[in-house]
């Protein structure tokens, strides 16, 4: 069976998973051939592009029209290295070659995969009821999570052709490079960033969906009641400039750039929770593997990882509300036995999100397509 997914761009942490899928399927006779377009335009900036010799990057076009971004990445190329008996596409309304890929088989079995819902961003009734439309024009749907699963779902997809995929990151490198951290390391960082055993960390792109403003007012509030408190920002992005001249102003607060490795894995070791009142999306993963339990909100607009958090067990969630964001920050800083036992749920959590479990779930749904639609 020859397989082609495509993927909107290469991000790095999406490397590890198609690394461990393309090798298991390969034990199974499965070809898979990855296709991506070029990151979009407000994510350049993060510069966590990566190529590899088994992806194909399409041409891409981006557009706005009206107020909406539309891409088109040309098809061009998979229908040169075709033909294949399943193209698996993003759900995504946004795409323009879905479209033409839906109108031009080639014989191909067409699959979806994606949110299964619009989690991140607030749409009307009719974008929502024509993505599931669009999403019932495949004959699988590989979803990131229950919750997209359940969506789909009630939208009339069988469920006999859902594959919950389980989305992750690779978090075993991580771990491994958070094991050979030595004490001497942790203390020499420590004394860089005058840490004190109070320290949050935020890591992720600095963009308007991380909710930067809430985060260091919240931590200001947090550190005028506990002068202990640090505050570590890793990433890169739009909002570069407001972390920057926040950091320039406060001390006790340590702005790093984009960390990766063993330097993203001193850094998580060395904080005692994750703050992350915006967006969460697969920080958690990291969360996880790092046992370093987030601090978030109730904010509506997470991604669908989100749903990995178990309040009380893995990470605390409180209502969008600054005082009492801060204020659970100041008491589980100071709470040994509470922290303890939130360390000890994440690891519990690493156990279950990972990117090999990933790649086994995604060759399963394959496996199932194949037998269930008949593909040779």
């Amino acid at each position: 069976m020859r397989v082609a997914i495509i993927h909107p761009w290469f991000p790095q942490y999406r490397k590890p998973f198609f690394d461990k899928l393309l090798e298991l399927a390969s034990e199974q006779g499965i070809r898979i051939d990855i296709f991506h377009g070029n990151p979009p335009p407000e994510w350049q900036e993060r510069g966590d592009s990566v190529s590899e010799p088994y992806a194909t990057r399409m041409n891409t076009k981006f557009f706005n029209i009206r107020g909406r971004s539309l891409v088109y990445k040309s098809p061009v190329s998979i229908w040169q290295k075709g033909p294949y008996d399943v193209v698996v596409l993003e759900q995504a309304v946004r795409n323009l070659e879905t479209y033409q890929l839906l109108l031009r088989r080639q014989g191909a079995h067409v699959a979806f995969w994606g949110h299964g819902k619009t989690y991140t961003k607030s749409t009307g009734r009719a974008q929502e009821w024509f993505k599931q439309f669009l999403t019932r024009r495949g004959e699988w749907f590989f979803s990131y999570t229950k919750g997209g699963e359940a969506a789909v779902r009630a939208a009339g997809f069988p469920a006999n052709r859902i594959t919950i995929v389980q989305n992750s990151v690779d978090s075993t490198e991580l771990r491994n490079l958070i094991s050979k951290i030595t004490d001497v390391s942790k203390q020499t960082f420590a004394d860089k960033h005058d840490l004190r055993g109070k320290t949050g960390i935020f890591i992720g792109g600095l963009d308007d969906s991380k909710r930067l403003e809430f985060l260091l007012e919240a931590a200001q509030q947090v550190h005028s009641s506990d002068p202990e408190f640090r505050l570590i920002i890793a990433g890169n992005g739009s909002r570069r400039d407001l972390v920057q001249s926040a950091a320039d102003s406060n001390p006790w607060i340590a702005y790093l750039g984009s960390l990766f490795g063993e330097e993203k894995a001193l850094a998580l070791a060395s904080a005692e929770v994750l703050l992350m009142p915006g967006r969460v999306g697969l920080v958690a993963v990291d969360s996880f593997a790092s046992t370093t339990p987030i601090v978030t909100t109730d904010w509506p607009l997470h991604a669908p990882e989100f749903e990995y958090l178990q309040p009380g067990h893995n990470a605390v969630v409180t209502r969008d509300d600054m005082k009492e964001y801060s204020t659970s920050i100041v008491e589980l800083l100071n709470d040994t036995e509470a922290l303890d036992g939130l360390k000890r749920g994440t690891e519990e959590s690493a156990e279950v999100y990972s990117v090999h479990n990933m790649a086994s779930n995604f060759l399963q749904g394959l496996t199932s397509l194949r037998k269930q639609v008949h593909v040779k």
